[in-house]
C-alpha cells in the first residue's frame, strides 16, 4: 500500500478531491481512523495555507505517533479543507504533488494512509462537503465500507468535532488552542482530548474500544 501510483478523481464542479493510495476495501464494515490534517499531521500557518512541500511542517512527535496507530492495522485517512485552492490560491496539482509528499515521507517512517479527502471550495460557496458538513466523511466510508459508528475522527478544530458528530464517529480533540479559543458552545465533556502527540495513541484506543472495537 502506498507504492503504486495513487488514485486520483477531481471533480472541478464539485471540488471533492480525493486521492486514494490504497484499492482495498474491507470485506464487511469496519471501523477506520480519520484525521484532520492542518493542525494534527502538520503545523497550521496562521492566517495563511501551506502551498508548498516546503511549507509542510510536521506537529511535533506526530509521525512517532501515526506510527502507533499504524500498529492498529485500521485504514488511516484524511480529511480535510483545503479552500486554498478554490481561492486560486494553490493549483490542484501542486495539493497532490504536497500530498504524495506527505505519504513519501510517512511511508518511510512505516506508516500507510489509505486516502486522502480534500474539500477545496471556499467557506462562501456553501458546498456539502466542507467540514463541518459530514459529505467526505460519508464518501470515504462507501468507498472503503467503513462503519462510521466504530471509527475515531481526530481533529484540532470545531469544524472537525461537528463533521465527526454529524457522521456519527467518535470525535478526538487534538490539542487545545484553536477550540479553546472559538467561543464553541459544543459541550466539552463528551469530546476526549489529547493535548500532545504522546497523548494520541492511548486516547485514540481508548475511543476505539468504547466504540465497540476489540
Amino acid at each position: 500500500m502506498g507504492s503504486k501510483t495513487p488514485e486520483v478523481i477531481f471533480g472541478f464542479q464539485s471540488l471533492m478531491m480525493q486521492i486514494a493510495f490504497s484499492e482495498k476495501k474491507l470485506d464487511v464494515p469496519g471501523p477506520a481512523i480519520f484525521l484532520d490534517r492542518d493542525g494534527v499531521i502538520n503545523c497550521r500557518r496562521p492566517g495563511d495555507y501551506v502551498l508548498n512541500w516546503s511549507q509542510f511542517l510536521f506537529v511535533s512527535g506526530i509521525q512517532a505517533a501515526l506510527k502507533q496507530l499504524s500498529s492498529l492495522h485500521l485504514p488511516m485517512i484524511v480529511i480535510s479543507n483545503q479552500a486554498a485552492v478554490g481561492k486560486g490560491l494553490l493549483n490542484p496539482l501542486a495539493l497532490q504533488e504536497i500530498t504524495a509528499q506527505m505519504q513519501q515521507t510517512l511511508l518511510a517512517d512505516g506508516v500507510s494512509l489509505a486516502a486522502v479527502f480534500y474539500c477545496t471550495h471556499r467557506a462562501d460557496e456553501n458546498c456539502d462537503c466542507r467540514k463541518p458538513r459530514p459529505a467526505m466523511l460519508l464518501g470515504a466510508a462507501n468507498k472503503f465500507n467503513i462503519d462510521l459508528s466504530r471509527s475515531i475522527f481526530i481533529g484540532d478544530s470545531v469544524s472537525d468535532i461537528e463533521a465527526g458528530l454529524a457522521a456519527g464517529c467518535k470525535p478526538v480533540l487534538f490539542g487545545s488552542t484553536h477550540f479553546e479559543s472559538s467561543g464553541t458552545s459544543l459541550p466539552l465533556n463528551g469530546i476526549p482530548v489529547a493535548r500532545t502527540a504522546e497523548e494520541l495513541f492511548p486516547i485514540s484506543v481508548k475511543c476505539l474500544k468504547d466504540c465497540g472495537v476489540s
